[in-house]
């Protein structure tokens, strides 16, 4: 075996070894029960359909609520709902954190602790990756479709675009990127932008309201000002222990200007999602700051091979361990009657 397949084995074994070390440690109820799987499944059994959610589905939410969660998650969460639609969705969560893992370990130069940094480093990862969501399968589009434009490969980067931006919403900041390194052979990335409009013409017809995204609640957290996240007023913050999120900001920052340094491409992205997330005022910082972390291990990968720097890592893994147990057990969303969730 040569050394390259031997580093994707190993890997592979410890995103499925520590996922199912949280599972034996919480077990599958609470993993199901996290945050917002069961809401993907909602969106799985009835594709934004009032009718069918309201009376499937007893959820303290206005129906107007889904069209906040894309489509594509949901629709791999039906395609495999035989075994149970949140059944389904924490699978496709393990095999995005193997190829994840794996995929980072590519672009960072084959450096094997980027891919185990990127399974543990971020303080929400290890959590994300272990329940049903699309955070994970997300970010696998999103450096994959960044991977093949470096690599000149635009039918392919635009397709993964789509998939990214099918996902989550911030998958068209690609697009953004893409534009500021464009040239005439890009012209298939223009399907990006195309998707989303689709996917708003999706919500026309199954809602009756195109712009349905953007009426779904309090759910698009971006402000006028960078820092707002800061103020313990603002309805998704409401605390003043925030200082977990300079660390973020300081470890994302270093983390880009590296990854600038090295790698047009993946720096430029970086930098335009670093922006981004300090207009974010939302608690949740580190979640939100997922999609960042390739990029951070990339400019970081040399450190990475750094002897104290791994024992630090590996000294981290228990009180990370802690954390995600700790996180799981207390963010879950009640849930009386199962039926909707374990069928299509």
């Amino acid at each position: 075996m040569s050394e390259r397949w031997r580093h994707w084995a190993i890997l592979a074994g410890v995103a499925v070894a520590s996922t199912v070390a949280v599972w034996a440690a919480v077990g599958m109820r609470t993993v199901y029960q996290n945050y917002d799987g069961p809401y993907y499944a909602a969106v799985a059994k009835c594709f934004y359909n009032k009718e069918c959610l309201g009376t499937s589905f007893d959820f303290p939410l206005k129906l107007e609520y889904y069209p906040a969660h894309f489509p594509l998650y949901p629709a791999l969460m039906r395609l495999i709902g035989p075994m149970g639609l949140i059944r389904g969705g924490v699978l496709i969560n393990l095999l995005a954190a193997v190829a994840g893992t794996i995929v980072t370990y590519e672009v960072a130069g084959r450096k094997v602790w980027a891919g185990l940094a990127w399974l543990f480093l971020w303080p929400r990862m290890w959590a994300v990756r272990s329940i049903a969501g699309p955070e994970t399968l997300f970010i696998l589009f999103i450096v994959l479709s960044l991977y093949f434009f470096q690599k000149g490969k635009y039918w392919a980067s635009g397709i993964l675009g789509v998939l990214a931006v099918l996902t989550k919403s911030p998958g068209i900041l690609l697009f953004g990127v893409y534009i500021s390194n464009w040239n005439k052979k890009a012209w298939p990335l223009l399907m990006i932008p195309a998707a989303l409009v689709g996917l708003f013409y999706y919500y026309q017809i199954r809602t009756g309201d195109f712009l349905a995204y953007f009426h779904s609640g309090d759910n698009i957290h971006l402000q006028a000002l960078p820092f707002r996240v800061f103020d313990s007023s603002q309805p998704w913050v409401g605390t003043f222990w925030l200082e977990d999120i300079l660390w973020v900001y300081l470890v994302g920052g270093i983390g880009v200007i590296r990854a600038i340094r090295k790698n047009k491409i993946f720096g430029t992205f970086g930098a335009v999602f670093y922006a981004t997330i300090l207009f974010v005022s939302h608690r949740d910082i580190a979640r939100y700051s997922l999609p960042l972390v390739p990029v951070v291990l990339l400019g970081l990968s040399d450190v990475l091979e750094k002897k104290e720097v791994r024992w630090a890592l590996g000294l981290l893994l228990v009180p990370a361990f802690f954390y995600t147990v700790n996180f799981l057990i207390h963010n879950q969303l009640p849930i009386a009657d199962w039926g909707p969730f374990l069928n299509r």
